[in-house]
């Protein structure tokens, strides 16, 4: 019996030097070891100074931090070893002690009395928590953007699963087993060669692994999911494992889909609006020739608007037929446009509104001369360009148009400036004077299509255009050209 007292009491001592809290006892529950931190447990609690020998059952009985204790001993004492956490308060805050309860025996195998040790694991438990809370905002996030993380153990060719990923790919943890070999049949046949080509790329050449592929589930539908991947190598350049992302994407491809057939509907619809309108509008168009002028100043009037009006609905007409024209160019047509050569076209169609608002034209192309695409959409832009800023000039000062070139990194950027009557561009402003019928003015009503055909021609040439403009100072337009 004192062998195994000394022996515990040398335990004790090991710890002496750490926060934890460490006692021992016999069966008649009388305090046989302890070390320092124990001592100032005891004091701190107001129960008096600890001695060896002293009975802890009225301490048990009375003190907050021991008062979980004589349970866990009398479980010890009949050969139960036990730990569990319980909860104090310490001013005002909630702390988290593990108590640990140990039997130990006599070299007969009987218990003799019990080790009890205390650590405060409030830490552990709030990062435990943590990450708890974190692992369940990340699954609920993969559910609502239906994306499932998977990694792939080349070595092994075992691949693991996040939750989501089975329900994406319509499968039962525990009764599907996830190797390349499995995924492969999964796969759409029509996609398996693509996916096997575009992973050993991604392996051979340390790149990205990106498809957007196909999948059979279960029940035969068909979902697409799009695939993103890493590669990891070992210190002999030798791939081991691969991880990544997939998400389901089979509601945006519908959707895309969708769009995409309501288009096509919308662009025939237009044909044959434009079409049909055709022969009417020339028909107005010849009478307006051969109507008999001068004769009677009421009829000349109503003839007039006539004509006007059957002349807008004419260049409408042609403006849709020309926006139906952009999705589908012939990109092999493009070539490289001599900018001086367009300016001196759209100088000679604009020559009257230019000499009727007595407007200045300055061009400079000294830094780039040409621009790569349609010539006939290149001309497009500078005569709507130059036509809106005619359209939108201060009526009491002179109006300067000044148009030049710049050269960026991946574009040559065609500038065109005026000192206009400006707009003040809120964001929602800025995007929908690019709309159809848009404009850049509150002032005046859109009658045409010139801004959004400016846009579609310059996006149809891998291209991109930006407004800025203020009030009583003017405008700029820039437009990007791809090199």
């Amino acid at each position: 019996m004192k062998q195994n007292q000394i022996l515990i009491h040398n335990k004790v001592e090991v710890v002496e030097n750490r926060d934890d809290v460490v006692w021992a006892m016999d069966v008649n529950f009388r305090l046989t070891a302890f070390n320092q931190s124990f001592e100032q447990k005891f004091q701190n609690e107001n129960l008096g100074i600890p001695e060896k020998g002293m009975d802890l059952r009225p301490i048990y009985e009375k003190g907050v931090f021991f008062s979980s204790c004589k349970n866990g001993c009398e479980r010890a004492l009949n050969r139960y070893a036990t730990t569990s956490n319980h909860t104090l308060e310490l001013n005002g805050a909630m702390l988290v002690h593990e108590f640990s309860f140990q039997p130990y025996m006599d070299g007969s195998g009987n218990v003799i009395g019990c080790c009890i040790w205390q650590k405060d694991v409030t830490e552990e438990v709030n990062n435990n928590k943590r990450i708890k809370e974190s692992e369940t905002k990340y699954r609920e996030a993969q559910k609502v953007a239906n994306v499932g993380h998977w990694n792939w153990d080349m070595l092994n060719d075992e691949i693991t699963w996040s939750d989501q990923l089975y329900r994406i790919f319509g499968q039962i943890p525990g009764k599907f087993e996830a190797t390349f070999e499995s995924l492969m049949a999964i796969l759409h046949p029509e996609d398996r060669e693509a996916f096997q080509e575009d992973v050993e790329n991604s392996i051979s050449n340390n790149v990205l692994h990106d498809i957007v592929h196909r999948i059979i589930v279960n029940d035969g539908e068909t979902r697409y999911v799009h695939q993103k991947g890493s590669v990891f190598y070992d210190e002999n350049g030798k791939p081991y494992q691969m991880s990544g992302t997939t998400q389901d994407v089979t509601k945006d491809i519908a959707y895309n889909h969708k769009i995409i057939e309501q288009n096509h509907e919308l662009q025939n619809f237009v044909r044959i609006i434009s079409h049909n309108l055709r022969g009417p509008i020339a028909n107005l168009l010849m009478l307006s020739k051969i109507y008999d002028w001068g004769h009677n100043e009421m009829n000349d009037d109503i003839m007039q608007k006539i004509e006007q009006t059957t002349e807008a609905l004419d260049q409408t007409i042609k403006d849709l037929n020309l926006s139906l024209s952009l999705k589908s160019g012939d990109k092999d047509r493009f070539r490289e446009v001599d900018l001086n050569e367009v300016m001196k076209e759209v100088d000679t169609l604009l020559a009257e509104d230019i000499t009727k608002t007595k407007t200045t034209v300055l061009t400079d192309f000294s830094n780039a001369e040409t621009v790569f695409g349609a010539k006939s959409y290149v001309s497009n832009i500078l005569y709507n360009l130059v036509q809106n800023a005619i359209k939108y000039r201060k009526e009491e000062e002179k109006l300067l148009i000044q148009i030049n070139t710049e050269v960026a990194l991946e574009h040559i950027v065609l500038k065109v400036s005026d000192n206009g009557i400006g707009i003040e561009l809120t964001p929602e402003r800025q995007r929908k004077i690019f709309d159809m019928y848009g404009r850049l003015s509150g002032n005046t009503e859109g009658k045409g299509l010139g801004l959004y055909l400016v846009k579609n021609q310059i996006e149809a040439m891998n291209g991109k255009i930006e407004v800025e403009s203020e009030i009583g100072v003017g405008t700029t337009f820039r437009v990007y050209f791809a090199k």
